[in-house]
């Protein structure tokens, strides 16, 4: 997986998961974080004994209607992309995680204490960058091809 680095009880699912698998993790403020984490992302995709990387490009999760923008960075570095559209419903218990309204051990209980949290997931067709197409043109493809498959609302935002 990729993503930032947390404080608190996040930080140390972190950590563990670390000790599992290699993750690369990083700190977003932190300008020289994200030209490193884009050199290990481009190292490890080079690398074909290494396991596929799961990236969450909206970088946040909003409430399973729409698809945000994409984050441009793992879209950079000249990899196939197997997109996967996820789409819950919300009938036993609802996956959304409003965390103005709720903390991380809050919300963990509510989803360990619902009835069940139940997702259509549809695998899409590999995707790769096209000659004369930017990483941003890129990223807007599959998120347009993510939004299409869940029916959800692709925003320009």
């Amino acid at each position: 997986m990729v993503g930032q680095i947390h404080g608190g009880l996040m930080g140390v699912i972190q950590r563990s998961m670390v000790k599992a698998c290699p993750h690369i993790w990083f700190e977003r403020s932190e300008v020289k974080d994200r030209h490193l984490v884009a050199k290990r992302l481009s190292d490890h995709v080079q690398d074909k004994s290494k396991l596929p990387i799961l990236i969450f490009p909206e970088g946040t999760c909003i409430n399973n209607t729409s698809v945000m923008m994409f984050k441009k960075g793992s879209f950079d570095i000249g990899a196939t992309v197997y997109p996967v559209a996820i789409k819950y419903d919300p009938r036993f218990g609802d996956a959304f995680w409003n965390s103005s309204k709720f903390g991380m051990v809050n919300y963990l209980l509510r989803m360990m204490s619902s009835w069940a949290i139940v997702c259509s997931v549809w695998y899409l067709p590999p995707m790769s960058r096209e000659d004369g197409e930017d990483a941003v043109q890129f990223a807007n493809r599959v998120k347009a091809a993510i939004a299409r498959k869940g029916g959800l609302v692709d925003l320009l935002w």
